[in-house]
């Protein structure tokens, strides 16, 4: 906790260096400065969800009891397709996106693949690591299927995984936006 807080004020410091004390930074910027200093590529556009990054880090400590910290990972959104979004991450990662984890039967995993599911059904298998956080969250309002991306991290960069849509815990709601979610390991 103490190194996040630590980390959070060397940030806002740091966004105090480049602008005049009267200027705000636009979410953009802000979203900008969270991913540039975890050396992560964000899509144009997006937006940083903070409360939803928060919520996945302490999910990270129920998941993981004996971890000491939670490593760098940011949460955003964006209206643009899926598609697209995936394109953006490829390119960065030099990945060509195959079909399925299995691509074609092949016995090596690819480095970037789609992924579907079903909202629902996969909502309810995080309920108990809600139940540890305290989350109130309705999981009856997931519904639908959903569509992903996995991009295999490289060395100096995260692992991106890419959902739309997703549901929003904090706000017990699906969302239609593609959902891009970067974690350094």
């Amino acid at each position: 906790m103490k190194k996040t807080l630590m980390v959070a004020g060397v940030l806002l410091a740091l966004a105090g260096c480049g602008k005049e004390q009267s200027e705000t930074l636009s979410p953009y910027e802000a979203a900008d400065m969270q991913a540039t200093s975890y050396n992560f590529q964000l899509f144009p556009g997006a937006q940083y969800l903070a409360p939803q990054t928060e919520l996945f880090r302490r999910a990270h400590f129920v998941m993981q009891p004996k971890a000491k910290t939670a490593p760098p990972m940011a949460m955003y959104d964006t209206e643009a397709s899926l598609e697209e979004v995936a394109k953006f991450y490829g390119e960065k990662y030099g990945y060509t996106i195959a079909e399925n984890e299995t691509n074609n039967f092949s016995s090596v995993k690819p480095q970037a693949y789609y992924t579907q599911g079903d909202l629902a059904a996969d909502t309810m298998q995080v309920k108990p690591i809600l139940e540890q956080l305290k989350v109130q969250a309705d999981l009856t309002k997931a519904s639908g299927t959903w569509r992903g991306v996995h991009i295999s991290p490289k060395t100096d960069y995260p692992r991106v995984t890419l959902q739309r849509p997703y549901f929003d815990f904090t706000k017990s709601q699906t969302v239609d936006k593609t959902l891009v979610l970067m974690v350094k390991e």
